[in-house]
């Protein structure tokens, strides 16, 4: 009897997809089980047929594994009866299945249904109960699937399972070193993309496993090596992670009697096995083939895809240290792929770096390129780990000296500031670097690096401070000499890495040449190589920029050309059909300074390259790289010569008539023809690769035409940015504004009104793009954005969106954080959303912020949420924040306080343990600063206790008031005898003033009650004896008014077992 086969939906393929030889086998093997059950009711007849199948050899054992594998994940409800079936026919210890499901995690993830990736991780827990072995390459092959930098459902969805499997087996986690390694690793880089509050659950989780995990194994999380603590000093003030933080640094030996300390840790350098985890293997292959196949120059294209598969979200920046850490520890190529002309990986990592729009993320990503330096020993080493490093420094001198002089900046200054009780030994690992790279010539000289004109003076003197060893004994007046043949210089003398740690995992090997190269046969190469090596990647003197005619070699926004003379585009020109090639001479021809023939020359150009029929690649690659030297005087000054105050409608329109803007011209006025429309942004679009500066300059073009002639043309920029490498229309925006925050601070503040309008979803409450803003503000400039909030012609940020800017800006500098809380301050927002903040910010870290919440709510009535805040501060002794806001409310607003304060102290509860340690401030703790916690009695009696000791005036003297009065009655009852010892002189204030109160009550109402004089008594009776009854009535009744004073006071004190409430 025959029977039908039924398709094993197990991966999502597209229908124009074939199978591979993997999927075709799962889905045979599916069949074959599924023909087997068919029209079998019981589990004992079941179990019978596939034992007596699996008996006739090896393959029938491997069908019916694989297909009840394949059953095991599609039939939710049948799952369990197949897992159960399976343990009891196969016979191999489960060696097949774990091998085919380490395929399907490590190639097949990303094609799996959703279902069947829900049935993976419920597989893998049944294996984890079995104790199958092999569980443990199955748990670290689906933490690598865990994206860095991603924080979409489904990857928090795999993130927070695969948590939950590990959290409720972590006694089997412990009894594997690997698994306790790579698990720590991990999740503590997974940290720093979960401090959004949208996290916060899944943020206590892994913190409390994580600390839980390291205490028990930290012997075992010391095998990470120096790396751990990169990961740890990023999330270290989580106050859980600080207190661990704390213990290393301070009491090693609590967390391990062989640990000796944290230097220990920094000097052990980190396998390859934890750089890789943290690279999905998709991304590893993509990587490993651009560093072996892809020649320098053509490698544009994948490097956009890149970008736009894993780079093109704001959370992705933090994926950027990932990369660079794997690149600079396991991508080390062989002596023939250095000798090659395939693209170098410090071009690699520039172009990462260059690519960067967080600061934090850039800050991230400098301190991975340069981890290895701080502790670096040649003897345990290799110079391939520092090589990226310097070469990325030198090769950008010239053409990009800010990406040189802010990664010596950070060298410098990491040197110093990371550890300052290690400042010696990372000053000496840092210097070992230097030696190395000198005495294995990758470069020549560090002269045009540290001894650079360029750098300025304050960064010089750091540099002779820190690095005086490698500085000439003056700086040279003219330019530095740059060595021609770097690159040969650097592939002669690379040796490879040799002494490789244990693979614990015992992982296949990567596609990588780690042979050693011995000295005689790199030398034999020097000739090759430098008549190899592509010299669009290399700078040289004069003299060979004379000679040397190469095409300007980019990587994204890099130019990595070697010189700036005509005859660099020779060969460009030369690919031209003859009239425009007659048409770049012409414009080559034309002297600089006459704006008015460049204008028509490059109108020409246009207006001839409209006219083609096609205008590809072969001809928009040339072109552009032609015009965007020809040009290059627009991008090299300033456009705005004035000050903004200064600046008119005349001069804008004038700025806007250079050669450049004849393209953004005629690119605005087709618009409309999509023909011609289509061919600039092509145009354009080459030459953005080129020079990333363009984006901003015609984003201000665009500005200055709507300023003055009010045409809604912004939808044309969006149109640009989805055609650069870069995709969006946000990552493009944010590269533009970092451009020209470094080139014009005064046409960006120009541009901030009209991008803030034109695109509010992206610029509205960007803390990022707020803080390039404010980096180059002068006074005049912020007064001139708070006028425009206030006439209703800029948003910088909602009432949703201020806290988490105010939240981020806490790490600024100081005037930075001023500007932040000016632009607050003029926007229709209540002081009440920081409310979060007041009761976590610290004196001493958080000044800034303090005093401009001091100001904010000095000028507004007190609400109870607002005093709640202040009384909820952490306050061991002084809070003059607190102290001085509540004697300002006390003044100006008495019963308000007095009222609110009553509220919070009848509800409070007493609390014996201190409340958990205020976290000091960083962006990475947005979670907890946006939880506050619940205040208890003591803290907001240390407040008003405080505020007694200012010594208030009668006219603010909340204290007389009858309802404080009888609320610290109240409390006076229900807390303990520490807090009523505590807490004395404010008691002892309270009842002074009650007994003051119910002594007036008291004379009062028996001067109410007393009768009038005995008419009816004899009215002969002498004054003399009148008198002295009077006196002596006077007497009892002040006798009796004390004693009922007494009375009344022995009730009040007596305790209320029946009532919380007075």
């Amino acid at each position: 009897m025959a029977h039908s086969t039924s398709n094993l939906k197990l991966f999502n393929i597209p229908s124009l997809e074939s199978k591979d030889e993997f999927e075709e086998k799962l889905e045979r093997c599916f069949n074959v089980v599924s023909e087997l059950l068919e029209n079998i009711a019981s589990e004992r007849e079941a179990n019978d047929i596939l034992t007596k199948h699996v008996s006739i050899g090896n393959s029938e054992h491997e069908e019916v594994c694989l297909g009840l594998l394949g059953k095991i994940l599609t039939d939710r409800h049948t799952a369990p009866k197949s897992f159960q079936n399976l343990m009891m026919v196969n016979r191999d210890s489960l060696v097949c299945i774990i091998q085919h499901l380490n395929i399907i995690i490590i190639e097949k993830y990303k094609k799996l249904t959703e279902i069947s990736r829900v049935l993976l991780l419920w597989l893998l827990k049944e294996l984890i109960k079995t104790a199958a072995n092999g569980c443990e390459a199955l748990c670290i092959s689906l933490m690598k699937q865990i994206v860095g930098g991603d924080t979409t459902p489904k990857n928090i969805w795999l993130c927070e399972n695969l948590l939950g499997i590990l959290t409720t087996n972590q006694a089997w986690v412990e009894k594997s070193t690997a698994v306790v390694q790579i698990t720590v690793y991990t999740f503590l880089r997974l940290l720093q993309d979960h401090f959004h509050h949208n996290f916060s659950t899944l943020l206590k989780k892994e913190v409390a496993f994580l600390v839980a995990l390291m205490r028990e194994k930290w012997v075992e999380c010391c095998g990470i090596g120096r790396d751990l603590v990169r990961l740890l000093s990023s999330v270290a003030r989580i106050p859980e992670m600080e207190k661990l933080w704390s213990d290393i640094i301070h009491k090693p030996q609590s967390l391990a009697p062989s640990f000796t300390g944290i230097l220990s840790l920094l000097q052990t350098r980190t396998s390859r096995k934890f750089l890789t985890c943290r690279v999905t293997h998709e991304m590893e292959n993509k990587i490993n083939f651009m560093l072996h196949k892809v020649r320098f120059g053509n490698h544009k294209r994948y490097q956009d895809w890149f970008q736009r598969q894993y780079l093109s979200t704001p959370d992705s920046q933090t994926l950027r240290s990932d990369l660079i850490r794997f690149i600079c520890g396991c991508i080390h190529p062989s002596n023939d792929i250095l000798c090659s002309d395939v693209i170098p990986r410090w071009a690699v990592i520039g172009w990462l770096l260059s690519t960067c729009t967080s600061r934090i993320a850039s800050s991230y990503s400098n301190l991975a390129l340069f981890w290895d330096w701080l502790f670096y020993s040649p003897d345990k080493n290799s110079i391939m780990d520092i090589e990226p490093g310097i070469l990325v420094m030198y090769q950008s001198i010239r053409n990009h000296p800010a990406m040189t002089t802010s990664l010596l900046d950070f060298l410098c200054r990491t040197m110093v500031e990371f550890h300052p009780p290690l400042a010696s030994q990372i000053k000496q690992g840092v210097h070992g670097a230097l030696r190395s790279i000198l005495d294995k010539r990758v470069i020549q000289s560090l002269s045009p690096i540290l001894d650079n004109p360029k750098l300025d003076p304050e960064l010089r003197s750091l540099i002779r401070n820190n690095l005086h060893e490698f500085c000439s004994p003056s700086s040279p007046e003219g330019k530095p000499t740059f060595n021609p043949t770097l690159p040969s210089d650097c592939s002669e003398t690379l040796p490879l890495a040799t002494q490789q740690t244990s693979d614990i995992l015992q992982e296949e090997p990567m596609l990588i040449d780690d042979d050693d190269s011995d000295a005689d046969n790199i030398q034999k190469k020097t000739g090759d190589v430098e008549s190899s090596q592509d010299g669009g990647a290399m700078f040289s003197d004069e003299e060979d920029e004379q000679a040397n005619k190469k095409k300007q070699v980019t990587l994204g926004g890099w130019e990595f050309s070697p010189n700036q003379e005509p005859q660099d585009i020779t060969a460009d020109i030369e690919r031209l059909d003859n009239t425009l090639r007659d048409l770049i001479q012409q414009l080559q021809d034309t002297e600089r300074t006459d704006l008015d023939e460049r204008c028509e020359r490059i109108q020409d150009i246009v207006d001839h390259v409209l006219s083609l029929d096609e205008f590809d690649t072969e001809v928009s690659t040339p072109l552009s790289s032609c015009l965007t030297f020809l040009l290059s005087d627009h991008f090299q000054k300033s456009v705005l010569k004035l000050s903004s105050c200064d600046i008119t409608d005349e001069y804008l329109e004038s700025s806007i008539e250079k050669p450049l803007h004849v393209i953004f011209r005629n690119l605005y006025q087709s618009r409309k023809d999509e023909d011609s429309f289509s061919v600039l942004l092509q145009l354009l679009s080459e030459m953005y690769s080129l020079q990333a500066r363009l984006g901003y300059h015609l984003l201000f073009f665009l500005a200055v035409k709507k300023q003055l002639f009010s045409e809604d043309n912004m939808q044309i920029y969006e149109s640009f940015a989805q055609t650069t490498q870069l995709g969006d229309t946000y990552n493009c925006l944010m590269m533009d504004i970092k451009h020209c925050q470094e080139d014009d601070a005064t046409m960006l503040v120009l541009l901030v009104p009209h991008i803030f309008k034109e695109f509010p979803e992206h610029c509205v409450g960007n803390s990022e793009l707020l803080n390039i803003i404010v980096a180059i503000l002068d006074p005049q400039q912020l007064e001139e954005l708070q006028c425009l909030v206030m006439m209703g012609d800029l948003v910088i940020m909602k009432k949703e969106s201020a806290l988490n800017v105010i939240l981020t800006s806490l790490e600024w500098e100081t005037f930075e954080q001023y500007c932040v809380w000016q632009l607050f301050s003029v926007h229709d927002i209540s002081p009440e959303v920081i409310l979060p903040l007041v009761q976590k910010l610290s004196s001493k870290t958080h000044a800034e912020a303090l005093s401009m919440i001091l100001l904010a709510f000095k000028h507004v009535k007190p609400s109870q949420e607002m005093v709640k805040s202040v009384i909820s501060r952490q306050c061991d002794d002084v809070d003059r924040f607190a102290t001085s806001l509540l004697r300002h409310w006390a003044l100006e607003h008495s019963k308000d306080l007095a009222e609110h304060l009553t509220v919070l102290l009848t509800k409070s509860k007493a609390r014996n343990t201190p409340p958990r340690k205020g976290l000091r401030q960083s962006v990475r703790s947005h979670n907890s600063l946006l939880q506050p916690s619940q205040p208890t009695t003591t803290q907001m009696l240390n407040h008003v206790n405080n505020l007694r000791k200012t010594g208030l005036p009668k006219s603010g003297n909340i204290f007389s008031q009858d309802s404080i009065i009888a609320c610290l009655v109240h409390v006076q009852q229900h807390c303990d005898e520490t807090c009523q010892s505590r807490f004395s002189d404010l008691f002892a204030l309270v009842n002074d003033s009650d007994d003051e109160v119910l002594l007036r009550d008291l004379r009062a109402s028996r001067k109410r009650n007393k009768p009038s004089s005995h008419r009816h008594t004899s009215q002969s009776k002498s004054k003399l004896s009148q008198s002295k009854r009077d006196s002596d009535d006077s007497n009892s009744g002040s006798s009796t008014d004390e004693e009922d004073l007494k009375r009344k006071r022995k009730r009040k004190i007596r305790p209320n077992d029946s009532s919380d409430s007075d």
